[in-house]
């Protein structure tokens, strides 16, 4: 899967704890060891290459996308810089996803942001899920410390009364995450607070 027509050569840029620092001589990425382990196994499964050099590599997989010899890869290279999970969604489609929407850099609209999606519908969180991946946060569906922002459509349910306890949580309606993407800034969370929604009454006949 990861060797494709002309192969996958990929370099790894990665400094953590010290379990890592003797297998790996450079670079750059804050990444878990159980993650680290799993990546580099699904890249010799796949048959993709780790190679010293960026001349050599097709690649580059980092979590910190602003490291100088990251951004000198991209810049001087014109390398594609992917996150971990590149390689993880790529083997479990059965093909080389696109590299957009997988870049680590700080510049993306929802970096640094991990969302909980509650009281959507399949399809609304199928496509709130892939909009704020693919501009850089993170999605899932438990509330807890990784947590970020609440995406709910009405000020109720469980998750709700659950974040509105937590300071570190903000709250905010689907549309904001449509209103940040279209004017390509993160907007303020608290014009989106679901409890300033607006119902409109329904008029007797």
């Amino acid at each position: 899967i990861l060797c494709g027509e002309r192969g996958v050569f990929v370099r790894i840029f990665i400094v953590h704890n010290s379990l890592c620092k003797s297998r790996v001589k450079c670079g750059v990425f804050h990444f878990n060891l159980c993650g680290f382990l799993k990546v580099i196994q699904l890249l010799k499964a796949g048959k993709a290459k780790e190679v010293s050099y960026n001349a050599l590599a097709s690649h580059i997989i980092s979590e910190d996308g602003d490291n100088p010899e990251v951004g000198e890869a991209r810049e001087v290279f014109d390398l594609p810089v992917v996150k971990p999970s590149w390689v993880i969604l790529s083997v479990q489609c059965g093909a080389l996803l696109p590299v957009n929407g997988f870049s680590p850099e700080s510049c993306q609209i929802f970096f640094g942001i991990t969302a909980c999606l509650s009281q959507v519908s399949s399809d609304d969180r199928s496509a709130l899920w892939a909009l704020l991946t693919f501009y850089g946060g993170g999605c899932q569906l438990q509330l807890n410390k990784k947590c970020t922002h609440l995406v709910v459509p009405e000020p109720k349910g469980e998750k709700y009364e659950c974040a509105l306890k937590r300071a570190g949580i903000k709250i905010v309606t689907p549309d904001w995450v449509l209103d940040c993407i279209s004017e390509k800034t993160k907007k303020d969370e608290a014009f989106y607070h679901p409890r300033l929604i607006i119902y409109e009454e329904e008029e007797e006949e």
